[in-house]
């Protein structure tokens, strides 16, 4: 049997390469409220800028079009993932075990690493202990059983969500009031979370250390096991049904893309309005959230099924090659939005921290949008990999992979999520 190896960049699935371009870039959308503002930003308008105007305008808009169904598409094709990854061959002729939970070993220490020196709201330690507690493990059960076991776990998530709101009251006082703090924080919390973010490198990784363990344990036990582990088992059960790499019909698109989005969207948008009824405070919100909880699955499925239409259809072909190239560096891209923000709004950077509002901050996630469309196909035109990719590769295998287009060695499975 070969060496199980990369796989070859003419190999790749362009269907799974332009979803995950989309997702990385839409993830931007809404993570840019935590780079260029305090944490509590991102949940709670009022802490900091004023929301009104384009400002509200902007929060609505991010909040139903991208949140949670950015994650959750990205989510799905990380699921996918395991399945191309497990097919690959090796001298045994047995699934690549090893190779997989080293490859999640080390992705997990690079979302430490992420996590705690670069930017507090990392997602790649969630995606790899997801990696190594479930996707393996579930990776031969049929479609049907990977779609029901979706729902039990995003059902789960939900209740959970549900669950805090209604021991709000039992909490210690201190509880609330830390939570509160992250939440719904005052004026004057923010303006003192937002001074850490303005200190020196030492005294950032200093403040914000307890917040990334938080947000890497407790949350993930309360959140990102249920929400993203349900959404990459729906990605596994879509791919096994031919759904996610382009194989079922254009009807069966159009129909998915319609009621995703028609129904998705809605409710996200519906959900946002009933936050601002009730103020976006706790514990109403845990409750008032799960419309966007609902409805960003309908959308992630929806929102796949029509840029599978644009690649089935052959459209747009500058615009999908450059997601592609997006989506195959999306490591790379991933970790270069967490360096560049981090330069440009914190305070050993530029320190441009609190001075960017809902609205302007779309200005510059448009400009990395734009920088990354650009460059993205002309480093690969060059090279096999995206840099963090190549790193990646070469630790999971062991061994140092050629980096120049050109010197390929190819093997089936490695399509999607930088495998």
């Amino acid at each position: 049997m070969p060496h199980p190896a990369p796989v070859a960049a003419q190999d790749r699935l362009e269907t799974l390469d332009v979803l995950r371009g989309f997702a990385l870039l839409g993830i931007l959308a809404m993570n840019i409220r935590g780079m260029a503002a305090p944490l509590s930003a991102y949940v709670y308008p009022y802490a900091l800028f004023d929301y009104e105007g384009l400002n509200r305008a902007a929060y609505i808009f991010t909040s139903v079009v991208f949140d949670l169904k950015m994650m959750g598409l990205f989510s799905m094709l990380f699921g996918v993932g395991v399945l191309l990854y497990a097919a690959k061959a090796t001298e045994t002729g047995r699934p690549p075990r090893g190779l997989w939970f080293r490859r999640m070993g080390w992705l997990l220490a690079i979302g430490l690493v992420h996590g705690y020196l670069i930017w507090s709201g990392d997602i790649l330690v969630p995606y790899a202990l997801c990696g190594i507690l479930l996707l393996w493990w579930v990776r031969r059960l049929p479609a049907w059983a990977l779609f029901s076991a979706a729902v039990v776990l995003l059902a789960v998530g939900a209740a959970m969500g549900v669950a805090h709101a209604l021991n709000w009251d039992a909490m210690s006082e201190a509880e609330r009031a830390q939570e509160t703090a992250l939440m719904m924080p005052t004026p004057a919390q923010a303006r003192e979370q937002l001074q850490w973010m303005l200190g020196s490198y030492p005294e950032i990784v200093a403040r914000h250390a307890p917040a990334t363990f938080m947000f890497e344990t407790f949350f993930f036990i309360a959140f990102f096991l249920w929400r993203c582990g349900g959404m990459m088992l729906l990605g596994m059960a879509l791919y096994k049904w031919g759904f996610l790499d382009g194989r079922s019909s254009a009807r069966t698109y159009a129909i998915a893309a319609a009621v995703g989005v028609g129904a998705g969207l809605p409710l996200a948008w519906y959900g946002v309005m009933e936050l601002e009824r009730v103020r976006f405070v706790m514990p109403e919100r845990a409750i008032v959230d799960l419309w966007n909880y609902t409805g960003a699955v309908f959308a992630s499925v929806g929102y796949a099924a029509v840029l599978i239409l644009v690649v089935k259809r052959g459209v747009m072909a500058r615009l999908r090659a450059a997601l592609a190239a997006v989506g195959r560096m999306a490591f790379s891209n991933y970790l270069l939005h967490s360096i560049v923000t981090s330069i440009v709004f914190l305070g050993w950077g530029f320190g441009l921290a609190g001075r960017f509002d809902y609205a302007s901050q779309l200005l510059v996630v448009a400009a990395i949008w734009a920088v990354q469309l650009i460059v993205s196909p002309i480093w690969l035109a060059r090279y096999r990999f995206g840099p963090a990719e190549w790193v990646w590769r070469s630790l999971t295998y062991w061994e140092r992979q050629p980096m120049r287009a050109g010197t390929l060695r190819s093997a089936p499975g490695d399509a999607l999520a930088g495998a």
